[in-house]
């Protein structure tokens, strides 16, 4: 997943690096990664939008080139991601998929610049919270367990028995395992709006809230509560997709979107 471009830098506010790189050309775009993820896993998105528009792709905390902090919270991922839009010198677009599309919902609501919002399955699932979660990761990871806790996170996402025996044998393991101390802030920002998403309306941005024709019950669900909150939300399914959507299939969403 890792690209092999060399990236530029920048400081977040309590003075973690953040590494990201910028293609294209025209109106910037920023793109917000979900578990697992640097910012390799959008690089065949990111080739396709920087025909149109310069793209920005980073690495959260922790992640490839960025580096990481002794303690964590939301506000430090926010801040990241704020770093990151001033770098692009102007309001951008924003997509974030999965646990990225809820940290970018956390950004627009604590009014860090963006131009327009667009989000992919943020993962509030109100009526399947665990709360046991966040501490089994964080013994697992301090034990050094890493492959008990990506399976944990796995278990977490209702992946069978039999699809993480699967993935434990795909050349994505190695760098899953790498990742693994990261998912606790995954499942923090997430946890965030289980409960209540009374927070989103400080929202004005313009808002395109995405989820999969063949995904659970759950992402529908999550993304109307998304929308009830924001004033102006526009829903939109994208058929034949899941959770890890095609770049094919929400190129043009994104596209109209962000032109129109």
């Amino acid at each position: 997943m890792k690209t092999e471009q060399s990236p530029e830098v920048v400081q977040s506010r309590d003075g973690t690096t953040i590494a990201y790189e910028r293609s294209g050309a025209g109106p910037a775009v920023v793109l917000v990664a979900g578990a697992f993820c640097d910012r390799g896993w959008f690089d065949s998105l990111a080739a396709e939008l920087a025909a149109d528009f310069t793209v920005y792709s980073y690495d959260r905390r922790g992640r490839g080139d960025s580096a990481d902090s002794h303690a964590f919270s939301i506000d430090d991922e926010v801040e990241d991601l704020r770093a990151v839009v001033a770098a692009t010198g102007e309001p951008p677009l924003v997509y974030g998929l999965s646990s990225g599309a809820a940290l970018a919902l956390e950004a627009a609501a604590q009014a860090v610049p963006m131009r327009k919002l667009a989000v992919y399955e943020a993962p509030y699932m109100d009526d399947q919270q665990d709360e046991t979660v966040q501490s089994d990761l964080e013994r697992l990871i301090a034990a050094g367990d890493r492959e008990g806790a990506v399976t944990r996170f796995l278990d977490l996402t209702g992946a069978s028995p039999e699809m993480v025996d699967e993935i434990k044998r795909s050349t994505d393991w190695p760098d899953m395992c790498a990742m693994a101390h990261t998912l606790p802030y995954d499942v923090a920002v997430c946890d965030h709006g289980c409960e209540s998403l009374d927070w989103l309306a400080s929202i004005t941005v313009p808002t395109l809230v995405m989820y999969g024709g063949d995904s659970g019950r759950w992402a529908p669900a999550s993304a109307m509560r998304i929308a009830e909150k924001i004033s102006g939300t526009k829903t939109l399914e994208i058929p034949g997709q899941g959770h890890g959507v095609a770049d094919g299939a929400i190129l043009p969403a994104l596209r109209e979107f962000f032109s129109g």
